[in-house]
């Protein structure tokens, strides 16, 4: 056991207000006597739960059963709580000298603070102003003694403590920045009913009183208090459960629906067609009415949100209006019609009653066909299914008295492509997003569909975090920080920046690609895997460069796994290791899938390996399922984790091919960058991917890419066997001294290595100045490589002014290296695929394209950079965040000048849909190109002028024609310092990439 004395509420989660008294250090359990719990409530919930849930806490904290009482009895030290303005509360502060004053008129707010009892004992005591400000005082309570919020849903054990102190100055918690904050449970059908009904209620076999009420309870402990219910109805609807409801109102929590469900409906198994006719307004318009008076009338008493407006059933379109203008105007007479419905029943004024409108999907163009919604009705701003918020609210809309908030996903099933099964949005990104959100004051809700709550933990809990106190988030490094401190919460300081820098990485490869994108296919058509776009041939071979970085956080998961104690590996696996296992696994399948096709056309007998590699990794995959669905805490999550959502073809075991080899024997080798083929060579009926790789197809390449001083680097040579029937013996010998070979010698053979990766370097203090040329002389077996492998060392090429040079006839800049950033632009650190952005403020108006002055007064950027290519064109590719314009009066926008170059517009803007829109939410990535450039060698400049707020810069690639193309960023040919060369020389070598 272990002695606990706490700092009072040191997580960032629990913010307060300054101190405004010294009481010193309260003593909550000496080893001996639980504190006694006393709540002091007019009616026996929602506070008799949450001393409840306190005593459990208690209890598990110091191996004593706490008394629950509503007096203060028995001996030792009490933790009492109740409402500022409820006598017993109010008596004991005025005893005490303590003003509530401040709480008065307040939202979910609390005081804390040492009194003394009347019968001498010391006592801590929880005032708030409502009974949720209450509850969070209890909850942070909780937290600061050892309590992780996810000490059920993610069994993070409650470790005992012989001893409990806690702070007892007076202070005062913040106001929450957003009112309403919660969570969306949806496509439950994949992994919370099954769990719900099977193993955690399987007498009532459905998603119940019981599961909400855990659910709730992980509410309470993040601070959430706004939920929409699961909607799918995969027998009965969270209304025709008996119980759910009235679990809802006891732990005092906000029942709302989602931007499908109106009126505390939830059409999907509630409406009838068969009985009660259409779901249409125009045809039914009674039936409908008298629907969602009859939900009114039943849960009306409840605690309320109350979507109005009106789409088809199951997430579809309005019937009966055919247009955005048609259904602009049938909305209006809705609204119109459900708020006289909703006056009547509930006796309030409009003003009084919550309510929410969401312009989800086919609704946004109906609300920008002119529809007039209630100035006291909430806009909540949907993402587009992403993370990319589609709008925010405009100077006229921020001025609505109903306000404003978001919807946003960490889960989602539907077109183009599904992401259900592991949660991997950037943390980043959704920090980007939502302080935005914040920033244009869509601060009335927040809510986040998390899908089956496992195993989106984390995301959910930053979303709820930001939500509760924004202003602890001001940059990107704090949701890194917040990370830490979660990991630290959950797993102990000793390995919270190891567990951090893990998941941190793997969000940073999800970003590139989603796992669950992996296999390059679509849900609405549902269309077949293929292979990935990432190049096997240049650029360090992306294809290993991802699938290392994986394998690396998939050991370092399995290294700490190993070492930590016993009550912490069940959530260690649930909240780390499973998902980056599974991430890992998926890489691996389809990363070797690529081999073992491309492989198979270069005549390598590794290629059947590869093949086997992808069952492999199907079979870790299922692996995987089984552990986390049968063993993990005991069976616990049975049935939680369904490992093929939807029966989608990507999470099904691919046809893997079977390559039984031809004639050909001996060895051969392949040279990155390999010489592309004549398309007239093509072998008949080859795959898509092949013609967009011919590279791939023939391994005679007459030289390595140019090596640079200014750059440094690396290239590499595969080695390898075309039977499984060769054992040969190859050396590797450089004819110069300043080329270096990772190996000399080695063997290649079917019983050990079917083939070998060098790596080829330069030893930059001992290679001449200016142009040079060497030879690495390869032989494998008794005759040298039919294609000897050249290494060309070029000569300096960067000039005076140049911060970025031509290398592979490509010039890379990162837009954080900008050589000079003009005022209205930010650099987001963490953000993005080349580890920071130039991000445009997001408050500036947006500048007239047609107005030449205005664009050179916009916050601008530039680059500088060299170039050697003679003659041929060249693009620039401008590459951005899918990031969508910021309210209806803006676009997506900047204007590029290259030289002294006409200013060209390159607009962003994709309508969701759209099929560039369909490309970037994959990708993450939006490019745009200047076309057809024709640069004399030497020095140029390249200038960004933002014409939009919130844009968002990610790198720049010039590429001249021939130029290899890769998925992801090219490798940045920025100018290396020269103590960076020095370090190089001398075996330090720092590459800036």
């Amino acid at each position: 056991m272990r002695r606990q004395v706490l700092a009072a509420l040191s997580l960032a989660a629990v913010s307060f207000l300054a101190s405004t008294s010294h009481a010193g250090e309260l003593t909550l359990f000496d080893g001996k006597i639980a504190p006694t719990i006393v709540y002091d409530d007019t009616k026996a919930a929602p506070l008799g739960k949450a001393a409840d849930l306190l005593a459990h806490d208690l209890t598990a904290l110091t191996g004593k059963t706490p008394v629950v009482a509503r007096k203060a009895a028995g001996q030792g030290p009490v933790v009492i709580f109740g409402l500022a303005k409820s006598p017993t509360i109010a008596a004991l502060l005025k005893a005490n000298h303590l003003d509530a004053a401040r709480l008065t008129g307040q939202w979910e707010t609390y005081g804390r603070a040492q009194v003394t009892l009347a019968d001498g004992r010391p006592a801590l005591l929880i005032f708030g102003s409502d009974a949720r400000g209450t509850i969070w005082g209890v909850m942070d309570l909780s937290r600061e003694m050892g309590v992780s919020p996810w000490e059920w849903w993610a069994d993070v054990k409650i470790r005992q403590v012989d001893h409990i102190a806690v702070d007892g100055d007076l202070r005062y918690s913040k106001t929450p920045s957003v009112k309403y904050r919660g969570i969306f449970l949806n496509d439950e059908e994949f992994g919370l009913y099954p769990w719900a009904s099977k193993t955690n209620d399987p007498q009532l076999h459905d998603v119940g009183p019981k599961t909400y009420a855990r659910v709730y309870e992980l509410m309470w402990r993040l601070k959430a208090n706004t939920f929409w219910p699961a909607m799918r109805g995969i027998e009965k609807s969270f209304n025709q459960v008996p119980g759910n409801a009235e679990m809802a109102q006891s732990y005092g929590l906000v029942r709302a629906s989602s931007h499908a469900e109106m009126i505390s409906r939830t059409n999907i198994r509630e409406w009838d067609v068969e009985t009660m006719g259409p779901y249409n307004i125009f045809e039914n318009r009674k039936g409908v009415m008298d629907y969602w008076r009859e939900a009114v009338r039943r849960w009306g008493k409840n605690d309320n949100m109350y979507t109005v407006g009106m789409r088809g059933i199951e997430d579809r379109p309005m019937q009966g209006a055919n247009t955005p203008q048609d259904q602009a105007r049938a909305l209006e007479k809705v609204f119109a019609e459900q708020r006289k419905m909703l006056g009547e029943e509930l006796k309030k004024p409009m003003d009084q009653v919550p309510q929410v409108f969401t312009p989800y999907k086919e609704v946004l163009p109906a609300y920008d066909s002119g529809l007039k919604v209630p100035d006291d009705v909430t806009l909540n701003w949907p993402d587009d299914n992403y993370g990319y918020i589609r709008r925010l609210s405009n100077a006229k809309e921020r001025v609505r008295s109903g306000g404003s908030g978001v919807y946003y996903h960490i889960s989602y099933w539907g077109y183009p492509m599904s992401y259900l099964w592991l949660a991997n949005n950037h943390p980043a990104l959704m920090w980007e997003e939502m302080n935005k959100a914040y920033q244009y004051d869509a601060r009335r809700l927040w809510i986040v569909n998390v899908g089956d709550i496992k195993p989106g933990e984390y995301l959910s809990q930053l979303f709820l975090d930001m939500a509760f106190d924004n202003d602890a988030y001001p940059d990107v490094a704090s949701v890194k920080a917040h990370l830490t401190r979660w990991a630290s919460e959950n797993f102990g300081a000793a390995d919270a920046a190891k567990i951090a820098d893990i998941l941190w990485r793997q969000y940073d490869l999800a970003f590139a690609r989603n796992p669950e994108f992996m296999g390059w296919t679509t849900t609405k058509p549902v269309t077949p895997v293929k292979q990935t776009e990432f190049n096997m041939a240049s650029f360090g071979d992306e294809n290993a460069r991802r699938r290392a970085a994986y394998d690396d956080l998939a050991a370092q998961s399995e290294a700490l796994m190993q070492s930590l104690p016993a009550d912490r590996k069940d959530a260690f696996y649930e909240l780390v290791k499973f998902p980056v296992d599974m991430a890992t696994a998926v890489n691996q399948r389809q990363l070797d899938l690529d081999r073992s096709i491309a492989y198979a056309f270069q005549h390598r007998a590794s290629a059947d390996a590869y093949g086997a590699s992808v069952h492999d990794a199907q079979a870790k995959i299922e692996a995987g399922g089984r552990a986390f669905n049968e063993t993990v805490a005991g069976g616990k999550w049975a049935g939680m984790m369904g490992m093929s959502p939807h029966g989608l073809p990507f999470y099904k075991a691919p046809a893997a091919p079977a390559w039984a080899g031809g004639e050909e024997t001996g060895c051969a080798a392949f040279a990155e960058g390999g010489a592309f083929y004549d398309a007239q060579n093509a072998i008949p009926g080859e795959s898509e991917f092949m013609r967009k790789l011919p590279h791939l197809l023939r391994y005679a390449a007459p030289e390595l890419p140019a090596f640079h001083p200014e750059l440094g680097g690396t290239r590499y040579v595969d080695l390898f066997v075309k039977d499984k029937a060769t054992t040969a013996q190859w050396t590797a010998t450089p004819d110069q001294p300043w080329i270096k070979v990772s190996e000399a010698a080695g063997t290649l053979s079917a019983s050990s290595v079917l083939e070998r990766r060098l790596t080829v370097s330069i030893d930059w203090a001992s290679a001449p100045k200016g142009a040079a040329r060497g030879v690495v002389n390869i032989r494998c077996g008794d005759a040298p490589l039919p294609i000897p492998v050249t290494v060309v060392l070029a000569p300096t090429l960067a000039t005076p002014d140049a911060s970025f040079i031509e290398a592979d006839r490509l010039v890379s800049m990162y837009a954080a290296h900008a050589d000079q950033v003009g005022q209205g632009w930010s650099v987001l650190e963490g953000l993005g695929h080349t580890g920071a952005v130039l991000r445009s403020d997001i408050h500036m108006r947006s500048v007239d394209a047609k107005d030449v002055a205005a664009i050179a007064a916009a916050p601008k950027a530039s680059w500088r950079f060299s170039t050697v290519t003679t003659d041929d064109p060249a693009t620039l590719r401008v590459v951005a965040l899918p990031i969508l314009p910021v309210t209806s009066e803006n676009r997506m926008r900047v204007a590029v000048q290259v030289d002294d170059e006409p200013l060209q517009v390159l607009d962003f803007t994709a309508p969701e849909f759209s099929a560039r829109w369909l490309e970037r939410v994959q990708t993450n990535a939006a490019i745009e190109t200047v076309q057809n450039l024709r640069l004399k060698p030497g020095s140029h400049v390249v200038t960004i002028h933002a014409l939009d707020p919130g844009f968002a810069l990610d790198r720049l690639e010039l590429a001249f024609v021939g130029a290899a193309r890769p998925y992801g960023p090219v490798p940045e040919t920025r100018v290396r310092r020269s103590d960076e060369i020095a370090a190089a020389s001398s075996g330090v070598q720092k590459v800036i990439h």
